[in-house]
């Protein structure tokens, strides 16, 4: 399995044939719980193999199943050692996250795809938000990424206009810094 590519993930995905919709979401639902892979290099992949709105829906569940399952395996494990170091680290405790806060803090983090999935995963699991809030905020925070990415794959499979989805790809990257960049100096002066 070679995802340091697009093509590679394409041809990968395409060998499974008419399985290969459910082999996708199983590698979309690893890549939340453990990104062994570039989630932007799959999503294209979904995008031009399926289409836009099958592979959307397929990153974006997928996507969206990892991530709960991961909330819910670290809260079954309970890192009580864990909790209590990284509240020394942030000064805050985490299990005292209101649910304002912590809605808002997974969408950004999810929109702005800078923090590590997993570990958005992980320390959501650990703090005290419901769960149904983690979800809720991970559907909505996930929404643009697959959006854009998908769509990206699926533009440069259509146009075969390889300049112009890069161009599109680089400046989504510039509004991702920008937007992380803004929401960093409002809030985590």
């Amino acid at each position: 399995m070679d995802f340091t590519s697009i093509h590679a993930a394409v041809e990968y995905l395409r060998s499974f044939g008419i399985l290969a919709p459910i082999v996708a979401f199983i590698l979309f639902f690893i890549q939340a719980a453990l990104p062994v892979f570039p989630y932007f290099i799959l999503a294209g992949a979904a995008g031009m193999i399926f289409g836009f709105w099958e592979g959307f829906f397929l990153s974006w569940i997928g996507a969206l199943a990892g991530a709960t399952f991961s909330f819910y395996a670290v809260r079954l494990i309970e890192w009580d050692w864990l909790h209590d170091r990284l509240t020394r680290w942030f000064k805050h405790d985490l299990r005292e996250v209101t649910p304002f806060l912590g809605f808002w803090g997974i969408v950004i983090a999810r929109i702005f795809p800078v923090i590590p999935t997993p570990l958005i995963n992980f320390v959501a699991g650990i703090s005290g938000i419901s769960a149904w809030i983690f979800i809720v905020a991970s559907a909505i925070g996930k929404i643009p990424t697959a959006f854009i990415y998908t769509g990206l794959g699926n533009h440069m499979i259509s146009t075969e206009d390889l300049y112009t989805t890069l161009a599109l790809f680089a400046a989504v990257m510039v509004f991702s810094y920008a937007g992380m960049r803004i929401v960093q100096k409002r809030f985590w002066r």
